[in-house]
Protein backbone atom coordinates (compact mmCIF):
# COMPACT_ATOMS: atom_id res chain seq x y z
CA UNK A 1 0.00 0.00 0.00
CA UNK A 2 1.67 3.02 -0.95
CA UNK A 3 1.03 6.89 1.14
CA UNK A 4 0.17 9.65 -0.63
CA UNK A 5 1.67 12.67 0.62
CA UNK A 6 -0.81 15.34 1.42
CA UNK A 7 -0.61 18.39 0.03
CA UNK A 8 0.01 21.77 2.58
CA UNK A 9 -2.49 23.68 2.74
CA UNK A 10 -3.17 26.54 5.32
CA UNK A 11 -6.93 27.79 5.13
CA UNK A 12 -5.91 31.17 6.52
CA UNK A 13 -3.44 31.74 4.34
CA UNK A 14 -5.44 31.37 1.39
CA UNK A 15 -6.48 34.61 0.12
CA UNK A 16 -9.53 33.07 -1.46
CA UNK A 17 -10.66 32.07 2.32
CA UNK A 18 -11.13 35.06 3.51
CA UNK A 19 -12.43 36.91 0.27
CA UNK A 20 -15.22 34.75 0.60
CA UNK A 21 -15.47 35.33 4.62
CA UNK A 22 -15.62 39.06 4.01
CA UNK A 23 -18.15 39.22 1.35
CA UNK A 24 -20.39 36.81 3.48
CA UNK A 25 -19.90 38.94 6.38
CA UNK A 26 -20.85 42.17 4.57
CA UNK A 27 -24.37 39.85 2.65
CA UNK A 28 -25.59 38.83 6.18
CA UNK A 29 -25.21 42.74 7.56
CA UNK A 30 -26.22 44.05 3.86
CA UNK A 31 -29.53 41.93 3.82
CA UNK A 32 -31.22 43.04 7.08
CA UNK A 33 -30.36 46.49 5.83
CA UNK A 34 -31.69 46.19 2.69
CA UNK A 35 -34.65 44.31 3.85
CA UNK A 36 -36.23 47.75 4.82
CA UNK A 37 -36.09 48.69 1.55
CA UNK A 38 -37.63 45.63 -0.11
CA UNK A 39 -34.21 44.41 -1.89
CA UNK A 40 -31.84 41.64 -1.04
CA UNK A 41 -28.31 41.54 -2.34
CA UNK A 42 -28.74 40.51 -5.68
CA UNK A 43 -31.06 43.38 -6.66
CA UNK A 44 -28.30 45.68 -4.98
CA UNK A 45 -26.05 44.69 -6.95
CA UNK A 46 -27.97 45.85 -9.68
CA UNK A 47 -29.14 48.78 -8.66
CA UNK A 48 -25.38 49.95 -8.01
CA UNK A 49 -24.13 48.48 -11.31
CA UNK A 50 -26.80 50.74 -13.54
CA UNK A 51 -26.29 53.87 -11.06
CA UNK A 52 -22.64 53.61 -12.02
CA UNK A 53 -23.06 52.70 -15.78
CA UNK A 54 -25.97 54.22 -16.61
CA UNK A 55 -27.24 51.77 -19.46
CA UNK A 56 -25.87 47.97 -19.67
CA UNK A 57 -27.03 45.11 -21.51
CA UNK A 58 -27.67 41.76 -20.06
CA UNK A 59 -24.43 40.14 -20.68
CA UNK A 60 -22.83 43.78 -19.41
CA UNK A 61 -24.94 43.92 -16.13
CA UNK A 62 -24.23 39.93 -15.59
CA UNK A 63 -20.63 40.72 -15.79
CA UNK A 64 -20.29 43.61 -13.45
CA UNK A 65 -22.82 42.17 -11.04
CA UNK A 66 -21.63 38.06 -10.63
CA UNK A 67 -24.97 37.30 -11.32
CA UNK A 68 -25.62 34.15 -13.78
CA UNK A 69 -27.58 35.14 -16.33
CA UNK A 70 -30.65 33.02 -15.06
CA UNK A 71 -30.88 34.62 -11.83
CA UNK A 72 -30.04 37.75 -13.17
CA UNK A 73 -32.88 37.58 -15.64
CA UNK A 74 -35.44 37.10 -12.96
CA UNK A 75 -34.12 39.77 -10.66
CA UNK A 76 -34.22 42.08 -13.55
CA UNK A 77 -37.61 41.26 -13.92
CA UNK A 78 -38.85 41.76 -10.56
CA UNK A 79 -36.79 44.86 -10.49
CA UNK A 80 -39.25 45.73 -13.07
CA UNK A 81 -42.59 45.25 -11.87
CA UNK A 82 -41.36 47.59 -8.78
CA UNK A 83 -40.61 49.79 -11.22
CA UNK A 84 -36.83 50.44 -10.52
CA UNK A 85 -35.31 49.40 -13.64
CA UNK A 86 -36.43 50.19 -17.53
CA UNK A 87 -35.70 48.26 -20.57
CA UNK A 88 -34.67 50.50 -23.44
CA UNK A 89 -33.66 49.73 -27.45
CA UNK A 90 -30.18 49.85 -28.11
CA UNK A 91 -29.65 53.30 -30.63
CA UNK A 92 -26.92 50.70 -32.58
CA UNK A 93 -28.45 47.10 -32.27
CA UNK A 94 -32.33 46.94 -31.87
CA UNK A 95 -32.08 43.05 -31.29
CA UNK A 96 -30.18 44.58 -27.93
CA UNK A 97 -32.23 45.86 -25.02
CA UNK A 98 -30.30 47.78 -22.72
CA UNK A 99 -31.29 48.31 -18.83
CA UNK A 100 -31.15 51.41 -16.90
CA UNK A 101 -32.90 52.85 -13.88
CA UNK A 102 -36.15 54.57 -13.62
CA UNK A 103 -36.70 57.79 -11.58
CA UNK A 104 -37.83 55.62 -8.37
CA UNK A 105 -34.69 53.29 -8.92
CA UNK A 106 -32.73 56.66 -8.27
CA UNK A 107 -34.40 57.53 -5.57
CA UNK A 108 -33.86 54.43 -4.40
CA UNK A 109 -30.00 54.09 -4.81
CA UNK A 110 -30.38 57.68 -2.55
CA UNK A 111 -32.15 56.27 0.11
CA UNK A 112 -29.83 53.19 0.41
CA UNK A 113 -26.49 54.85 -0.57
CA UNK A 114 -25.87 56.63 2.86
CA UNK A 115 -26.10 52.50 4.35
CA UNK A 116 -23.50 51.16 1.75
CA UNK A 117 -21.12 53.98 2.77
CA UNK A 118 -21.42 53.06 6.21
CA UNK A 119 -20.88 49.62 5.84
CA UNK A 120 -17.87 50.57 3.78
CA UNK A 121 -16.38 52.34 6.10
CA UNK A 122 -17.13 49.65 8.87
CA UNK A 123 -15.32 46.95 6.21
CA UNK A 124 -12.52 48.87 6.13
CA UNK A 125 -11.75 50.49 9.58
CA UNK A 126 -8.43 50.19 11.12
CA UNK A 127 -6.88 49.36 7.96
CA UNK A 128 -3.49 51.35 7.42
CA UNK A 129 -3.54 54.34 4.95
CA UNK A 130 -3.35 53.70 1.44
CA UNK A 131 -4.65 49.97 1.81
CA UNK A 132 -8.14 50.07 0.54
CA UNK A 133 -7.01 51.91 -3.19
CA UNK A 134 -4.27 48.94 -3.14
CA UNK A 135 -6.73 46.09 -2.07
CA UNK A 136 -9.07 47.57 -5.09
CA UNK A 137 -5.91 47.31 -7.37
CA UNK A 138 -4.63 43.61 -6.14
CA UNK A 139 -8.25 42.29 -6.54
CA UNK A 140 -8.59 43.99 -10.22
CA UNK A 141 -5.12 42.22 -10.91
CA UNK A 142 -6.08 38.97 -9.54
CA UNK A 143 -9.51 38.93 -11.42
CA UNK A 144 -7.65 39.92 -14.57
CA UNK A 145 -5.61 37.27 -14.37
CA UNK A 146 -7.88 34.45 -13.77
CA UNK A 147 -9.84 35.80 -16.72
CA UNK A 148 -6.94 34.97 -18.43
CA UNK A 149 -6.83 31.66 -17.13
CA UNK A 150 -10.78 30.79 -18.15
CA UNK A 151 -11.30 29.13 -21.04
CA UNK A 152 -14.85 29.70 -22.16
CA UNK A 153 -13.62 33.51 -21.64
CA UNK A 154 -10.70 32.85 -24.39
CA UNK A 155 -13.41 31.28 -26.50
CA UNK A 156 -15.74 34.13 -26.62
CA UNK A 157 -13.17 36.82 -27.30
Amino acid sequence: MSRETRPEFDLEHHPFFWMTQAIAARDAVLAGELKVHGLRVPEWRVLAALYARKRLSMRELADLSSIDRTTLSRTVDRMQESDWVTRLADSRDLRVRRLSLSASGERLFARIWPTMERLNRAAVEGLPPGSVPMLAWTLGRMKDNLEREAPEKQDAA
